[in-house]
């Protein structure tokens, strides 16, 4: 049986660096906590469901009519999480698995008293659930109520896939796999069938098989979700410990599982005031399953150049600006070198990544060659292991430069982890940058979660004051969210392959959200969130440096769209000139002010939708207003575009200014598998227009066709860069 959350007992090292007292009573709550929660257990009656074992094998044509479904016991009696938790779903939905040597067969009816309101905005690959209606089956493979698989679809065919970690904690969207889809919309609602190669799992080399499975069902037009084995707020899909059982599977193996998959790169370039460039290029990636549970990666001449680009940004900040990860071979099974919180309710921090990996093979925005590196990933026992090392090549007068991670966590109790990381940055044969940190993320009561972590750094060069530590505690049940949080990082900390924008401080925050839903009262109305939030950013001398006080209230609407209000009051000490801009700065000083802003998001899921933003208030020594426009148009799940305006009103003794920013995106799907999109950027402040457009036909899974042609052009008309790629990738599936 699977069990939910109980807890043993917690051991809690305190830091040194921290407040001898907040670890004290964090230690007693914990152990308290471990003490009182003994034997608490999950779902009182689990269900049960049976897959059926078939000599031939299904056709994927997105039609139930083989003779074979109709010997699989169904799953049914989906239960809402949304909006009336707990309350029968409101559209019946049946589940049958077969399987045979080769696959797992999944076959959905999900009926629907009105067809003509289905809604399906996108089928491009990894589409957003949360926009149309949707089915998803998450596939626990060994077991463990912590790790597993997810695959989904929409009326549409597309393709969405990922791995999830941690009971919910960590997800990886990511991650792309070889399985096939069908569906078809009838006049009693609709239904898919699904095909999954037994060899794009992992799961445990037993004759009898026994895994974790639940089901997912959006009925978009009612802001519905609906689950086989019943998911309460504030959990999802991902909350693995509450899924069901699946039996019957017997004597499967996983194969070679090897794939090689060489790439062909031919790219045309030209930048202002050089010759064209023609530098065609090969390389290729290799995968192989070493053992049920882990992976070995390698990559040679590794390349990105059918990556999107980055949506730019303006900065009127003091610190550096965070951009996400978009290379493919960095993003598969990123999250097992996430580290620190693992909280559900906590977005990933953005105060302390100990290891960020566009680091490496991106210098002083610039690309530079990465000759090729090795992965090995996966699952052993209770441990989650990842050990990643890359080698760049030579870049203007820095040598050839090898990064290197090692990252391993330990599952304890039967929610919680504890775990350590190793970050090396090698530089030729004498410099070297170092980090190395232990965390431990703890779960008791259901909703308390309980995350810490000590890190330090060795540079070359640098000596003392360069630790880091990290302490928070969220409890997140159906009507409270509260969090608190400490956060010490010394003066010398320099994690130069993570990313730590603000170091000598001491940080504590803490927010207090309620979220009342007023029911038939309201009917109109899903839920308020009134909230209260205060961050305080001393040195490490403990003088002020930041606070900031929130008083926020959002309405939740029953078809998803929403609006709030916030009251913001901010102090920022200045101990240098601050430049907001080139020849334009804010002197040093103390500058307490005030901010309002509103936002309202209409209905994404409509053919119409858009967002209103505004912020108003003191800015430093003057005054700022920040406005944000939002447009989507999707007459169909084949063509959308969004179109957003970002516009900055500055006022300052100094000098007045505005920026402007313009980002347009367009996509248009001809089917599941080949896509056309376009990221069109203006920005004010670099007088810059810039564009990105793609073109991907996956002609069979995980092989690839891109034509990319990316341009940067100056106001003035002028081409700054231009450039012309083509790709080409084969699988050879082994």
């Amino acid at each position: 049986m699977r069990a939910e959350d109980p807890v043993r007992k917690l051991r809690y090292t305190p830091d040194s660096m921290m407040s001898d007292l907040i670890h004290k009573r964090l230690l007693v709550v914990a152990l308290l906590a471990g003490c009182w929660t003994q034997g608490i257990r999950g779902a009182p009656e689990e269900k049960t469901l049976t897959a059926v074992y078939i000599s031939s094998p299904i056709l994927i044509d997105g039609i139930l009519d083989e003779r074979e479904w109709t010997l699989a016991q169904p799953a049914t009696d989906f239960t809402q999480k949304e909006p009336r938790e707990g309350q029968p779903a409101t559209e019946p939905t049946e589940v049958r698995l077969l399987y045979d040597d080769e696959n797992l067969y999944i076959g959905v009816y999900c009926f629907d008293s009105s067809p003509e309101g289905l809604i399906v905005n996108d089928i491009t690959r990894d589409y957003a659930p949360n926009l149309g209606d949707h089915f998803s089956v998450v596939l626990d493979t060994f077991d463990d109520n912590r790790n597993a698989f997810i695959f989904g679809t929409n009326p549409g065919g597309a393709l969405r896939e990922g791995q999830m970690g941690g009971d919910g904690k960590t997800s990886n969207f990511d991650w792309d796999a070889v399985w096939y889809v069908k569906t078809k919309i009838t006049e009693k609602g609709w239904q898919a069938e699904m095909a999954i190669p037994f060899k794009t799992l992992r799961f445990r080399d037993h004759e009898r098989q026994v895994w974790g499975v639940n089901f997912y069902r959006k009925i978009r037009r009612k802001n519905e979700d609906t689950y086989w084995s019943p998911i309460p707020r504030p959990y999802g899909i991902s909350r693995i410990s509450l899924a069901g059982e699946l039996e019957g599977i017997r004597g499967m193996r996983q194969g070679r599982n090897l794939y090689i998959k060489p790439y062909f790169l031919a790219p045309i370039e030209r930048r202002e005031g050089d010759a064209v460039d023609f530098t065609p290029e090969v390389g290729f990636d290799v995968k192989y399953g070493l053992t049920p549970g882990l992976t070995l990666d390698l990559t040679v001449n590794t390349d990105f150049a059918q990556v999107e680009a980055d949506e730019q940004q303006i900065n009127l900040t003091r610190f550096s600006l965070f951009f996400p990860e978009k290379r493919e071979f960095f993003l598969e099974n990123s999250s097992i070198f996430q580290f620190g919180k693992r909280v559900r309710g906590f977005r990933q921090s953005q105060n302390i990544i100990p290891f960020f990996s566009r680091r490496i093979g991106i210098e002083d925005g610039q690309l530079v060659p990465i000759l090729g590196g090795v992965r090995l990933s996966g699952t052993a026992g209770s441990y989650r292991l990842g050990v990643l090392s890359m080698q760049t090549d030579r870049f203007e007068e820095t040598p050839s430069t090898n990064f290197s991670v090692a990252r391993v966590r330990r599952d304890i109790l039967l929610n919680s982890d504890i775990g350590a990381i190793f970050v090396n940055k090698q530089v030729g044969s004498e410099e070297f940058n170092r980090t190395y940190g232990v965390d431990t993320n703890l779960n008791f009561f259901r909703y308390l979660d309980i995350a810490s972590f000590l890190l330090k750094t060795d540079t070359s060069g640098m000596q003392g004051q360069d630790g880091a530590a990290d302490v928070s505690v969220n409890w997140n049940d159906r009507l409270l969210d509260i969090k608190a949080e400490y956060l010490s990082i010394q003066d010398n900390f320099n994690p130069e392959v993570g990313f730590a924008p603000r170091t000598g401080i001491r940080k504590s925050t803490g927010e207090f959200t309620v979220r009342p839903r007023p029911g038939e009262a309201i009917p109109w109305i899903r839920e308020f969130r009134p909230s209260a939030s205060v961050e305080y950013i001393t040195n490490q001398e403990n003088v002020l440096e930041t606070r900031r006080v929130d008083q926020n209230i959002s309405v939740s609407f029953e078809d998803s769209s929403n609006v709030w209000f916030t009251r913001r009051e901010r102090f920022e000490r200045l101990d240098k000139p601050f430049e907001i801009r080139e020849g334009q700065e804010i002197p040093a000083g103390d500058y307490p002010f005030t901010e309002y802003s509103t936002a309202f998001n209409t209905n994404r899921s409509r053919m119409f939708s858009g967002r209103v933003a505004l912020r108003t208030g003191d800015f430093f020594d003057g005054e700022k207003s920040s406005y944000e426009m939002e447009f989507t148009f999707q007459p169909s799940y084949q063509l959308g575009a969004d179109i957003s305006w970002n516009y900055d009103d500055v006022s300052l003794p100094s000098g007045d200014f505005t920026t402007h920013l313009v980002t347009s995106r367009w996509r248009y799907s001809f089917n599941p598998y080949m896509f056309l999109n376009a990221l069109i950027q203006y920005n004010s402040t670099l007088k810059e227009i810039s564009s990105n457009i793609r073109f991907n036909f996956i002609y069979k899974p995980l092989s690839d066709l891109f034509l990319v042609y990316n341009e940067r052009r100056s106001t003035t008309g002028e081409v700054v860069e231009r450039a012309f790629i083509a790709k080409l990738t084969y699988v050879f599936d082994f």
